[in-house]
């Protein structure tokens, strides 16, 4: 059976269709792949979330060795062959998932290869690797089913797309996570992984689905022939397989859909509805928890997790330090810049915590600077730019310091679009109503605008201070 095997596999690998389903997951990859800052332990997350689109391929392929025997005449001469033909659809089954876990495991190593190419950094988590290559195998096994009981090219061709549209369906929160692709609806991170973690029952419960599609095909061969798959393994298999997906589906179905971390402690993990109440608390601020420890620059220093490395603590230092540099000493400018799980720009004392995700997101540099602005002029980030005032002075500061350290230009935010506009934290009106008064302050010299900003900064920071009394305006 071994030789059967090895024969079947290396026809399987041959499959253009096989490799078709991943080269199409291997470029939807690489058009995310290079809009995020490099770490292991995201692009694990992302290549195995992405990766299912090759699953598809081995649908298709596995179709085409259902429809192989009918396609070609030789059906009726496996059932004359001395070898029973369940031992000889065995060793095609096994082809079949050495073949998709194979070309998934290819696909992943890639990914990950890429990603250390690149400086990444971290532990990638290897249960996303063994859980996308059972989800492939079982999408190969569920193409060899439909293969047999069609005997149609057409219901072939079309089983690849329909079962990947199916497993999205699924895969949605109202699935409970019972999709053989496994959608993440909460937090994932770097540090902490995802939350609420289902890898380990989703695990279970993929060997059982696959141990029991893997039963039901042998006995569908063995329909008609004169030998029987021995009772006793095939029954353990089956009844393990039910075990598997019985216990793997209660657990997932207990999970709560997502939880957010809003402290280091499991008990600060609280579910979105109740998280977003919290952040939405301008008092509130991630605990300290010196997990951030990667860190590079000074006036601000900035911190981020071990996972991302002292390269992106440097860019992120090197895009916040030229606007830092114009307002630093003033009262209330944070000095240092960490990284945590949630959030967008939360001011707390001396620093100012950003979000792992938008950190680790390659946005362009004054979208970053911004942020940095918004916590230093004492702004809601929340409140921007849905509710900020067009007569915000705050925003006027915040666009003279994006002009004067070189974030952006008079040009550019002339022409600005809706977006644009957002990344900065400005209203949708074009152009900024901040603009002429910003342009006004950036005709002066920076040590004058900041000496005659020193005296008024606490109106300007409490958003009271009118912009005829900004540098370089007119009475």
């Amino acid at each position: 059976m071994s030789g059967i095997l090895r024969i079947e596999a290396r026809h399987l690998a041959r499959s253009p269709l096989l490799w078709l389903g991943f080269a199409v997951a291997a470029w939807a990859i690489a058009t995310e792949l290079w809009q995020y800052w490099p770490t292991l332990t995201g692009e694990a997350l992302l290549a195995y979330s992405t990766g299912f689109i090759g699953g598809a391929g081995a649908v298709w392929a596995g179709a085409w060795l259902g429809l192989r025997d009918r396609v070609s005449g030789a059906a009726d001469l496996v059932t004359v062959t001395p070898t029973a033909p369940w031992r000889l659809w065995r060793a095609r089954l096994g082809g079949v998932a050495v073949v998709a876990a194979g070309a998934y495991a290819v696909l992943f190593a890639a990914t990950l290869t890429v990603s250390a190419a690149r400086g990444g950094h971290g532990t990638p988590d290897l249960r996303l690797l063994a859980d996308g290559a059972l989800a492939v195998v079982l999408s190969g096994l569920v193409g060899v089913a439909v293969g047999r009981l069609s005997g149609s090219r057409a219901a072939a061709l079309l089983a690849g797309p329909v079962w990947f549209v199916l497993c999205m369906v699924a895969g949605d929160p109202w699935g409970h996570r019972l999709s053989p692709a496994l959608m993440q609806t909460g937090s994932s991170s770097a540090e902490f992984g995802l939350l609420p973690d289902p890898l380990w029952p989703h695990l279970g419960y993929l060997l059982g689905l696959v141990l029991l599609v893997g039963v039901l095909l042998l006995i569908l061969a063995a329909r008609g022939g004169g030998q029987r798959p021995l009772l006793a393994p095939t029954l353990a298999a089956a009844v393990a397989g039910l075990l598997l997906v019985g216990a793997g589906g209660a657990r997932l179905a207990a999970l709560p859909e997502a939880v957010v971390p809003l402290g280091p402690e499991r008990a600060d993990w609280k579910p979105i509805p109740e998280a977003d109440r919290v952040l939405s608390d301008p008092s509130y601020a991630y605990p300290e928890d010196g997990r951030a420890t990667s860190c590079a620059g000074d006036a601000p220093s900035v911190c981020v997790y071990p996972a991302y490395g002292t390269g992106l603590a440097r860019h992120v230092h090197e895009t916040v330090q030229p606007v830092a540099g114009l307002l630093g000493g003033l009262p209330g400018v944070p000095t240092r810049v960490r990284m945590v799980p949630v959030g967008d720009a939360i001011c707390h004392g001396g620093e100012v915590q950003m979000g792992e995700q938008g950190l680790r997101f390659l946005q362009p540099s004054r979208a970053l600077a911004a942020s940095y602005l918004t916590c230093v002029l004492g702004q809601s980030y929340t409140a921007v730019p849905f509710e900020s005032s067009a007569g915000d002075v705050r925003d006027v500061v915040k666009l003279w310091a994006l002009l004067a350290a070189g974030a952006v230009t008079s040009q550019e935010l002339q022409r600005a679009s809706d977006s644009d506009l957002w990344q900065l934290g400005l209203p949708g009106d074009r152009p900024p109503p901040a603009l002429a008064p910003a342009l006004a302050m950036a005709a002066l010299p920076v040590d004058r605008v900041r000496a005659e900003l020193a005296p008024r900064w606490e109106r300007l920071r409490a958003g009271t201070l009118p912009v005829s009394e900004l540098p370089g305006q007119r009475p």
